[in-house]
């Protein structure tokens, strides 16, 4: 049975915040809880995305899905085109794919040595279509050539774009792609001068189009075997990539907010923004000084630098531990309690609705705080003068527990099965989860998964793709 506009209209009705709600709610005419309802009530009914029927789907089962079609796609590209310098096996083509379509950044071939220029063009179309995402990629193009987006399809971008509405969806799409498109150019505008000091020009023009896109992605793949360790003095670099991290990876929702408080159209940023905000500015400066602290005295790694360069390494390290994967360090030099600081730092991860993973720094910032109410003695967890829910409290506490438990259990899995360095295999399935993309490496520029049998790395590719869909 399929829905008739009179009866989808009469349910959107149904579930519309009053004029008084709608008044005090920035999220528009449908609170995100009401589209639950709404797509659990879908269930039973025929969800359709452009060209494709899908029958019986929720919208995050059609999310999973064009994931899936996505790495698909990639990985017979790989195999099927003339996309390498040499034969690859099936499984790292699958695992490259999937890698570049969670934006996750772990490496079994070397992009720059072992892809060629066409490799390297699908690897940066799947970092595009996967950190924005396919389904709101799509939307925007059929916007743009005219086409009506229905309200089937609006509940699946909400899904897909993380936006707590339907109230002025299309229009928050159209601001992501083009904020996305600024920030990317912006980056390759400004990463150039600095190739070009070190490469011709069109070495110089693709190296600084693909970290530009690579870094706003939040995907952590690199041209360089060594990451940007080539560049781990160099201040001007850093910066950019550190910017076009964050910018990356404090979620869509919260630069739009700023961007309609900078134009006067909100009078105060929501409680979420503020959340963000201040979770991801506390976790960068605190996973900056305590860096500092774990490889304090540690004389291999980043003590061995001059502090100029041990400041500078170690706040790129912590922007890029949570979210992106790049690195201007080896991380086989660092203290194990440092490699320990970084682990904890890629299971919280990025904000909700950005392009990195983790379990996200609203939940651990609601996990936190319930914590220090119960401590406290508090019947009510407040934030910002605002009180939070007893159902998002409990929804903290079991993605961290189905998370840990996830982590785990394929961790256990991993080293049965490989038998190698249990904390290095921890770390690089944390890595997979979180969609970082970090590794203490193999010792050739590619990641630990390199030295795991098919079976491991099916496994990590699989983490990935957990870990961008959500749990």
């Amino acid at each position: 049975m399929r829905f008739s506009l009179s009866s989808s209209s009469a349910l959107l009705k149904r579930y519309s915040l009053s004029s008084s709600e709608r008044s005090s709610s920035p999220t528009g005419t449908v609170s995100i809880s009401k589209i639950r309802e709404y797509t659990s009530f879908s269930l039973q009914r025929k969800i359709i995305i452009p060209g494709v029927k899908v029958a019986k789907l929720k919208p995050p089962q059609i999310i999973l899905l064009s994931y899936v079609l996505l790495i698909l796609t990639g990985t017979l590209l790989f195999l099927y085109t003339p996309a390498t310098r040499r034969e690859i096996d099936p499984i790292d083509a699958f695992f490259t794919a999937t890698s570049a379509v969670t934006v996750t950044g772990l490496v079994v071939l070397d992009p720059g040595r072992d892809l060629n220029l066409w490799g390297q063009a699908i690897l940066l179309m799947l970092i595009q279509t996967g950190g924005l995402g396919y389904m709101a990629l799509t939307t925007f193009f059929l916007v743009v050539l005219g086409r009506r987006i229905g309200l089937r399809e609006r509940l699946i971008l909400a899904e897909s774009l993380n936006y707590p509405g339907l109230y002025g969806l299309v229009r928050f799409l159209k601001r992501v792609v083009i904020f996305a498109v600024l920030a990317e150019l912006t980056g390759f505008l400004l990463l150039l001068p600095p190739f070009l000091e070190r490469f011709s020009t069109a070495e110089a023009v693709l190296l600084a189009l693909f970290h530009a896109v690579s870094a706003f992605n939040n995907a952590g793949f690199s041209l360089f075997s060594d990451s940007l360790s080539g560049f781990r003095g160099d201040v001007y670099v850093s910066a950019v990539v550190m910017v076009l991290v964050v910018l990356g990876g404090v979620g869509f929702f919260v630069i739009n907010e700023l961007y309609l408080l900078a134009r006067g159209r909100v009078r105060r940023l929501s409680t979420h923004t503020k959340l963000v905000l201040s979770v991801s500015g506390l976790l960068i400066l605190g996973g900056w000084v305590a860096l500092l602290m774990t490889e304090w005295g540690h004389d291999r790694g980043i003590w061995s630098l001059g502090w100029g360069k041990r400041l500078l390494t170690t706040l790129f390290l912590s922007v890029s531990s949570r979210t992106a994967g790049f690195s201007t360090v080896d991380l086989a030099e660092l203290s194990e309690s440092s490699l320990f600081l970084i682990m904890m730092l890629m299971f919280i991860g990025a904000s909700p609705g950005g392009t990195g993973g983790g379990i996200k720094t609203t939940t651990f910032a609601v996990i936190v705080l319930s914590v220090i109410s119960y401590i406290r003695g508090s019947g009510e967890v407040r934030v910002f003068e605002r009180s939070i829910g007893n159902a998002q409290i409990h929804r903290a506490m079991v993605i961290l527990s189905l998370s840990i438990l996830y982590v785990s259990l394929t961790n256990l899995l991993i080293d049965r099965l490989e038998e190698r360095d249990f904390l290095s295999t921890l770390f690089e399935v944390l890595s997979a989860f979180s969609t970082v993309g970090l590794s203490v490496g193999s010792g050739e520029g590619l990641s630990f998964s390199a030295q795991f049998g098919s079976t491991a790395k099916v496994l990590i590719a699989l983490s990935m793709i957990v870990g961008r869909v959500g749990i």
